[in-house]
């Protein structure tokens, strides 16, 4: 991915960004109202006898009620009401006597408090519980350690309601271990003489445990086996008895039948712990599996959008017929959804006459005209500054037509790109790409005119094969690498290939878990000629582990067999920077001229592992060891390897990383830096 230093996306429909100045004087004036409230606010409603809590946390605390008195003034129901809600908030803070009382004065409220002893829990003792441990109640009680109680008495204030609250968490923890008629009194609360400490006596009466007995599950319809029906449970029905668990094994059940096509399919319980034997509760499930369902029509309402009538039903066209599957449902639903099409899209399924299951969509479109501009900084490209500009709805097909141009201190690219996800109506996508650049690298120059089709289709749940084919036109000048190594200088670059990816990751931006594999094989031909066939590969996985660390490790590797003497440099693979070995400048691994300008090779490796670590809210730390070569074919392997250590920062942002990298070379050469820095944004791999 392009190395940026800074991000600005500014990605917004025509109208949005002409609404920018306004929205700026908009927040602007709502700070001077605030501020104007805020003075208000201070004059109208005042605070009287408040000794230990501080007046800006009794107007944080009745917020509400001050707003309302400073825009529509001081009535004797609103003072009342502040006064109430302030003593609510004292007694929450262990002032058990606190009361407030209120005068007005010339449309002015006076709050005056009588503050009274403040009371801290100063102990609690639990009688009665054998099945749970002191520790394991008292967090459900206060939230704390009983030791955090002693060690910080200002942090616990005594309130009754709360302790009352506390005993009802307990209760429910019984309950959820399956100690269904235990029982919990925290009414046993004795006061000091002076009345600021509370020691609360809480008494348990746990009773017997239930635990689950035989499950039985009838279907008279006899549609699944005994064994895949206790499978859709979805809960071990064994340990302690839950009501919870009960209607989770309700659910899971009703949705299994449902997910299999039996949309009307019902499931009720059948759970008494009173008839139970021994504290074994019997549960008996009554499913009513209904008939079997098929995906029918679909019906639109977008009153106002600039879509085509026919555009969602043949989306949703695929499923008609087909067994009414949630999964496959909510697959298309989310697919609809990523096309950033629709401001708000709703489905609802109807059963109708015919075993049929219609889907009713709601629509509202979203604006599909868009303007970006990009500001960046990289290592090796420089400072740059993009323009895009496209309609994500071209002619109202749903289809998305963009220009883009990027202009750095290496040179100028520009593209025009044309998607269409669902080519004639089928599941086949078609991506097409028409671009122009020219470009300074280390050695050369290069302008190039290219055009380069990718023939994709999703063959399995995670998997996605591709056909591409390119043609581009490609002259090389200004060089100060010696021609003999460069190769052609002014050729005509067309090849076919084939793409697999698998891909396991919970977010491709963003990834915090799972993997991806991808592989690709393509021919090459030379101004008609065959000239080479070529490979790659790749491998990432992503390990979360505890207190918010990532670990990731990647493999790539990639080679170029020539079928010609030799291979047009800007042809060839490099090595080095900050998406691969990073004690390397970009390129900058591998075989070189004698003035120090990079040749490129044919074959080539890459292996990457690295630690993400948080440091403050949005912004990590990271620590990554990295290996690879790059080698002409002949000396294809894994010889000549070099390495790279370093630490780096990253800033997540929603778009992914923004990274700075430092790389250090164990073992340099002569001719090879210490190390390299490197500015990019997204994953190194």
């Amino acid at each position: 991915m392009r190395s940026l230093l800074a991000v600005v996306i500014l990605f917004a429909s025509a109208s949005a960004v002409r609404t920018q100045d306004n929205l700026s004087r908009v927040v602007a004036g709502a700070g001077l109202l605030s501020e104007s409230v805020a003075d208000r606010s201070l004059d109208k409603v005042r605070f009287q006898g408040n000794r230990t809590l501080p007046e800006t946390e009794l107007r944080t605390a009745i917020a509400g009620q001050i707003q309302e008195i400073v825009a529509e003034g001081v009535t004797p129901p609103r003072a009342d009401d502040a006064a109430y809600y302030l003593g609510v908030y004292y007694r929450n803070k262990g002032f058990a006597r606190a009361d407030v009382t209120y005068r007005t004065d010339g449309g002015r409220l006076t709050l005056v408090v009588s503050e009274g002893p403040r009371s801290l829990l100063s102990s609690v003792t639990f009688t009665g519980n054998a099945a749970c441990t002191n520790a394991q109640l008292s967090e459900y009680l206060i939230g704390a350690p009983l030791e955090r109680l002693a060690q910080e008495p200002e942090q616990f204030p005594f309130n009754a309601n709360g302790i009352a609250a506390g005993a009802g968490r307990v209760r429910d923890f019984y309950v959820s271990e399956g100690y269904l008629d235990a029982t919990v009194d925290a009414s046993d609360a004795t006061m000091s003489a002076e009345g600021t400490r509370a020691a609360v006596t809480v008494r348990i009466v746990e009773g017997p445990k239930y635990t689950f007995g035989a499950v039985n599950i009838i279907e008279p319809q006899e549609v699944f086996s005994p064994e895949q029906l206790r499978t859709a449970l979805g809960v071990d029905p064994t340990g302690a008895y839950s009501a919870g668990k009960v209607i989770s094994m309700q659910r899971n059940l009703q949705s299994y039948f449902k997910g299999q096509g039996y949309f009307e399919a019902t499931v009720t319980t059948d759970a008494d712990p009173k008839r139970s034997t021994a504290g074994s509760v019997p549960i008996t499930f009554n499913v009513k599996a209904g008939a079997l369902f098929r995906f029918g029509e679909t019906h639109v309402r977008n009153e106002n959008g600039r879509l085509r009538r026919d555009f969602l039903p043949k989306r949703f066209a695929h499923l008609r017929g087909e067994t009414y599957d949630p999964k496959q449902l909510d697959e298309t639903f989310r697919e609809m959804l990523r096309t950033s099409l629709f401001n708000n899209l709703r489905i609802t399924t109807t059963a109708r006459a015919g075993n049929l299951v219609d889907l009713d969509l709601l629509v509202e479109e979203a604006p599909a005209r868009e303007i970006g501009f990009t500001l960046g900084f990289g290592s090796y490209d420089g400072a740059t500054i993009g323009f895009r500009a496209g309609d994500r709805n071209l002619f109202g097909n749903g289809r998305p037509l963009s220009f883009g141009a990027e202009m750095s201190q290496r040179g100028l690219l520009g593209e025009l790109l044309y998607v269409d996800p669902w080519l004639f109506d089928t599941r086949f996508s078609l991506r097409s790409r028409l671009y122009s650049v020219v470009r300074e690298e280390e050695g050369y120059s290069k302008s190039a005119l290219g055009l380069r089709f990718d023939l994709g289709r999703q063959v399995a749940p995670n998997l996605e094969a591709a056909l591409f084919a390119s043609i581009e036109k490609v002259a090389i000048s200004d060089a100060t690498i010696d021609l003999t190594e460069i190769g052609l200088t002014d050729y005509l670059l067309s090849d076919v290939g084939l793409t697999l990816t698998y891909d396991r990751r919970d977010d491709p931006i963003s990834p915090s878990r799972g993997f991806v594999a991808s592989g690709s094989l393509d021919v090459g031909l030379l101004d008609g000629e065959p000239a080479f066939t070529r490979g790659a590969v790749r491998f990432s996985y992503y390990l979360p582990l505890p207190k918010n660390l990532l670990f990731a490790i990647g493999g790539r590797a990639g080679v170029i067999s020539p079928i010609v003497d030799q291979i047009p440099i800007d042809v060839r693979f490099f090595n080095g920077g900050g998406n691969s070995v990073r004690s390397f400048a970009e390129r900058d691994l591998g075989p070189k001229d004698a003035a120090g300008n990079p040749l490129g090779g044919e074959f080539y490796t890459v292996f990457n592992a690295e630690l993400t670590f948080p440091l403050w809210k949005a912004l990590q730390g990271a620590v990554f060891v990295d290996a690879g070569n790059l080698t002409d074919f002949d000396e294809a392997g894994l010889a000549d390897m070099r390495y790279g250590v370093g630490a780096g920062l990253r800033y997540k942002l929603p778009v992914g990383p923004l990274r700075i990298d430092y790389g250090v070379n164990p073992s340099p050469r002569a001719d090879e830096e210490r190390g390299a820095f490197h500015f990019s944004f997204g994953f190194a791999f």
